[in-house]
C-alpha cells in the first residue's frame, strides 16, 4: 500500500450476503433468467448491503481523489510562488540596468529570456545612463538568483512532485486494496425462505455480486 494513509477502517462496514447454491436460477438487471454459477455457490449481498458497499467504495475513492488533488495543488502553489519571486527579480534586474548599474551576465540572460523587448529597453537605458555617469560611480549588483536557494527549490519541487505522483498512484492501488477489504467483510446470513427466482442481481465489481440497485439514482 502507498505511504499515504487511506484510513480504510473508517469507510468499511459489514456486508450481509445470501448463499445462493450453484445452479440456482435468478434474474439479471434486465429481468432475464440466468444461473449465477454451475460450478460453486455464490454469495449475493442483500439490497441494503449492496447499497452500503457502493456508498463506502464511492466515499473511499473520493477521499483518495481529494488527497491526490491536494498534493497536486501544493506542487502548483510552490511553482506559482517561484514564478512570482522570479518575476520580481527580473524587474529588479531591469531597474538596475536602466539606472546604468552593472548586473551579472546570468541575470541579463534571465531578463532577456523573460522579455526580449524589456531587455533591449534596459540595455539602451543602461548605455545612456552609463554615458552620463563616471566609471567609478557605477554600481555592480550581485545576482538576484542565489544558487543555494535555486537548488533548494529544485529539491522542494522534486519532493512535492513525488508526493503528488504517489497520491495519484494511490487512487488505483488504494481502491483495489479497499475492494479486497470489503470482500473480507462480507458475512453470510440465513437465506432460508428467500425466493431467489425473483431476485435481481448485478455485479458490483471486484468479484462482488449483490442484489440489484439503481446506480443512476
Amino acid at each position: 500500500m502507498s505511504k499515504i494513509d487511506s484510513n480504510m477502517s473508517g469507510y468499511l462496514h459489514t456486508y450481509e450476503a445470501y448463499r445462493v447454491p450453484k445452479g440456482t436460477k435468478v434474474q439479471d438487471a434486465t429481468g432475464k433468467e440466468v444461473v449465477l454459477s454451475n460450478e460453486e455457490d455464490v454469495l449475493v449481498l442483500t439490497e441494503k448491503a449492496s447499497k452500503q458497499l457502493v456508498k463506502d467504495r464511492g466515499e473511499h475513492n473520493g477521499m483518495l481523489q481529494q488527497k491526490a488533488e491536494m498534493a497536486a495543488q501544493k506542487t502548483q502553489d510552490a511553482a506559482n510562488e517561484k514564478i512570482a519571486k522570479d518575476n520580481a527579480k527580473v524587474m529588479a534586474v531591469y531597474r538596475a540596468m536602466a539606472n546604468g548599474d552593472t548586473v551579472p551576465a546570468s541575470d541579463e540572460r534571465k531578463l532577456q529570456e523573460y522579455d526580449k523587448d524589456l531587455y533591449q529597453a534596459a540595455k539602451m537605458a543602461q548605455s545612456m545612463a552609463q554615458l552620463r555617469a563616471k566609471q567609478a560611480e557605477r554600481k555592480h549588483h550581485a545576482s538576484q538568483w542565489d544558487e543555494k536557494e535555486e537548488q533548494a527549490h529544485k529539491a522542494k519541487m522534486k519532493e512535492l512532485g513525488d508526493a503528488s505522483n504517489e497520491a495519484a498512484l494511490a487512487i488505483g492501488e488504494g481502491s483495489q486494496e479497499f475492494s479486497s477489504a470489503q470482500k473480507e467483510n462480507i458475512v453470510e446470513i440465513d437465506s432460508s425462505g428467500v425466493d431467489f427466482s425473483s431476485m435481481k442481481v448485478m455485479s458490483l465489481g471486484s468479484g462482488v455480486t449483490g442484489a440489484y440497485i439503481d446506480l443512476s439514482i
